[in-house]
């Protein structure tokens, strides 16, 4: 199986590891995706679960991937919401903070 190459943003990488690194780095090439973003109030929201994130970062596990989203939950990378149509559903979807966005704009 051939896989994207994935990159990393290395001030995010300083601040919270290099997991989560490449985490946000899949999380912000998924706003790219129109299909995959949901805009409220404002903010591009992109749902995913940790196993859904594993597929596109197939060298991490759940645990992994869980790990990175909470250090970035921690550090104000990223915000995270419940954002879906059933109740029934906890997926989360998350987006950047405007501190996120500066740090990961080139």
């Amino acid at each position: 199986m051939n896989h994207k190459e994935t990159s990393l943003n290395v001030e995010v990488a300083r601040l919270c590891g290099t997991n989560a690194a490449v985490v946000a780095s899949k999380l912000w090439e998924s706003q790219a995706d129109s299909e995959a973003v949901r805009y409220i109030d404002g903010y591009p929201w992109i749902r995913a679960s940790y196993r859904r994130l594993t597929v596109k970062i197939p060298f991490l596990s759940v645990h992994m991937v869980r790990t990175a989203v909470k250090k970035l939950l921690r550090e104000g990378v990223i915000k995270v919401g419940v954002y879906n149509d059933s109740k029934f559903d906890h997926t989360h979807s998350y987006t950047f903070t405007g501190y996120g966005r500066d740090l990961m704009r080139p």
